[in-house]
């Protein structure tokens, strides 16, 4: 692959990439965008979002090993039983050693998941003793919480 101009319509000339296709012929497809072509330029004058900060996980800590870890059949809920909890009894559970949130009405320990979350711990405990369904609704729509952290779940919440 090789790139070279190619005199458009106008006499301009335009940035094309030489490729082969399987039949072994040379094709002459134009560049896109044109390297001074108004998209560039307008890419490049858009202001970008903040890049998100990127956590580099622990060794042994992929969601693969998270998978295997949920899978084992070692207990991660805390808790013997599933059982029905207050938010005031999620709240006494705000710790690193041992967290709990609430999301869409169900209990999580998310202790034994801290050290997975591509986020890192850091963001985790922002939701941890309280009601983190709407952060996580507006950070994490697409994931599906319930199976995530399925080994985890330790109860229901209640209305005092």
């Amino acid at each position: 692959m090789n790139r070279n101009t190619k005199d458009n319509a106008l006499g301009v000339p335009s940035p094309t990439i030489n490729v082969r296709n399987p039949a072994n012929q040379d094709l002459d497809v134009p560049e896109f965008p044109a390297r001074n072509g108004p998209q560039r330029l307008v890419a490049a004058a858009t202001r970008q979002p903040r890049g998100r900060q990127k956590v580099h996980l622990e060794p042994g800590h992929s969601p693969l090993d998270w998978a295997r870890l949920k899978s084992s059949g070692q207990n991660l809920r805390g808790v013997s039983q599933l059982g029905r909890y207050t938010l005031d009894d999620v709240k006494q559970h705000k710790t690193l050693d041992d967290a709990w949130t609430v999301i869409q009405g169900k209990i999580y320990n998310i202790t034994p998941y801290m050290k997975f979350h591509p986020g890192g711990v850091k963001d985790l405990m922002r939701i941890a003793g309280r009601d983190g369904t709407k952060l996580f609704m507006l950070t994490h729509s697409w994931v599906n919480a319930e199976f995530m952290l399925d080994a985890c779940l330790v109860g229901f919440l209640v209305h005092s």
